[in-house]
């Protein structure tokens, strides 16, 4: 019996020990877009990526090509973790953005870009990337607050869509981090409304556990914290368990 889990956290079902410990990290602070990214196995990476560090928020704009498809073998069933907002241009995306409260910081190979280290990693920002051929469409570079590049020495001059996603998710992390910022930002709505729709998908269609973790809504379930949210502290990672989701 684990008693009444709705009075305060208790030692829970491991898979969601795991989610608390993954939403004690997330991170609203930033956000990634995507604009007419046409690759599935290119934004997949993405969506995996940002997983993996723990954004949140992932904008997917479609303005001149088709809606984003995923590959679900590279995803590795991330956008189930993610809240995936789809835009029908970029017009549609700015305004959302906006209201969230975002800067813009577009990658652009262009003479008014500066080195991503260059932006402070404090703003709360969104990082655009366009086409892997095109670029971004020229109405987010009238809206941009800054312009970056990702600085490179070598014969080929720019980085596939996925890295330069993930060197600059990486770099975001690493600064705020240095800067004294939290790991995690979430309030106590954004994680309750989070940990609603995790503990169903965690469930994976068992009416049974689906109504055993219910029970555990209301307070969660003591974190368990991955060691790469709190390397400080945080022991050797734990062996696999096949309790894992």
């Amino acid at each position: 019996m684990h008693g009444d889990p709705t009075d305060s956290p208790a030692d829970g079902p491991r898979r969601l020990a795991r989610a608390e410990g993954v939403l004690l990290a997330r991170t609203r602070g930033f956000c990634v877009v995507l604009e007419d990214a046409h690759d599935p196995h290119n934004v997949s990476a993405v969506l995996r990526t940002c997983d993996a560090l723990g954004i949140q928020d992932i904008h997917l704009v479609a303005e001149n090509e088709s809606e984003s498809i995923l590959n679900p073998k590279v995803s590795t069933g991330a956008h189930r973790w993610l809240t995936v907002h789809r835009h029908r241009g970029a017009a549609e995306a700015i305004t959302a953005l906006r209201k969230a409260g975002y800067d813009i910081c577009v990658s652009h190979l262009g003479e008014q870009a500066v080195p991503l280290e260059a932006l402070p990693a404090t703003r709360r920002a969104a990082y655009v990337f366009g086409n892997e051929k095109s670029g971004v469409t020229r109405r987010w570079l009238d809206a941009a607050d800054a312009v970056f590049v990702i600085p490179t020495s070598g014969f080929s001059g720019s980085l596939n869509l996925s890295v330069a996603v993930a060197l600059t998710v990486y770099d975001r992390r690493c600064q705020r981090a240095a800067a004294g910022l939290p790991v995690g930002d979430l309030d106590a709505a954004e994680r309750a409304a989070l940990r609603h729709a995790w503990y169903a998908e965690l469930a994976h269609g068992s009416e049974d556990r689906r109504r055993e973790y219910a029970a555990y809504l209301g307070a969660g379930v003591k974190p368990k914290v991955m060691p790469a949210a709190n390397r400080s502290t945080a022991g050797p990672a734990p062996a696999p368990s096949a309790d894992r989701p």
